[in-house]
């Protein structure tokens, strides 16, 4: 049985995403923001940044979808501000936003993706979720992530966010030195990373064709791929998921393919 197309209809990321900004919102409310966040997410972050953060990028996202054009300023909450209801109020105005929006509206994206309003609706989905999962880290209780949104998630990273991983920290990506296969175990998708010549690797899949002669291959179920893609999982937890050349996939991570 083929594996469920990537991504979803733009609309159906919409239950999702105030799902999960109901659940950050809660711990927002209830969880000591003075607790720093793991290294992995910031080295200098409290829980009250995070929140911030995510309440600052909705209102950005906001802007975007508005105008169809980049938003220049993430907007930050006053010193005062109580953040679980400036949060809340964030989150407000990106899901109103985003049920009045047509996805195919002409839009722009940070990515080589079609510029339309849809990419904020999975965007913003995803940020809240790998938000919410860093907040669930801080607090020692990480929550399961449906496998197939966490597939759709792994789908972002390689064929989204990997296209222009060059630009989050101005450095290149790591060279390829054949193709790695990235495999999910309980969706079936399957993605293969190849050696392009450019900046970044050739992608194809979500359903692509098993390699045949992979350097290495990264495999597992999806929520513990999508944490160890984001550099949520730390690589040394991950090993088991990594065959073939480690080092290589380490490399990989390390490029800074996501934000």
């Amino acid at each position: 049985m083929e594996p469920t197309a990537l991504p979803l209809a733009a609309r159906d990321y919409l239950d999702p995403l105030a799902a999960e900004m109901a659940a950050f919102e809660a711990i927002a409310r209830k969880a000591d923001l003075s607790v720093p966040v793991p290294a992995q997410v910031s080295r200098y972050w409290q829980l009250r940044d995070l929140v911030a953060h995510l309440g600052g990028i909705h209102r950005w996202a906001v802007e975007n979808i508005r105008t169809g054009k980049r938003a220049r300023q993430v907007p930050k909450p006053d010193d005062d501000a109580d953040l679980a209801d400036w949060y809340r109020a964030g989150a407000d105005l990106l899901l109103d936003e985003l049920a009045r929006t047509d996805p195919d509206a002409p839009c722009w994206n940070f990515s080589t993706v079609p510029r339309a309003a849809g990419f904020w609706f999975r965007r913003q989905f995803h940020e809240t979720l790998i938000h919410g999962r860093d907040a669930d880290l801080t607090l020692g209780e990480l929550r399961p992530v449906p496998q197939l949104l966490a597939a759709d998630g792994v789908d972002e990273v390689l064929r989204v966010m990997l296209a222009v991983g060059h630009r989050w920290d101005g450095k290149p990506v790591t060279t390829l030195t054949g193709p790695v296969t990235v495999e999910l175990s309980d969706t079936g998708h399957r993605w293969v990373l190849t050696p392009s010549g450019n900046r970044v690797p050739a992608v194809s899949g979500p359903r692509a064709a098993a390699a045949d002669e992979s350097v290495a291959v990264v495999r597992g179920p999806a929520q513990q791929v999508l944490l160890l893609l984001w550099q949520r999982l730390p690589f040394a937890d991950g090993t088991h998921l990594v065959s073939g050349d480690t080092d290589l996939v380490q490399r990989l991570l390390k490029s800074q393919i996501t934000p």
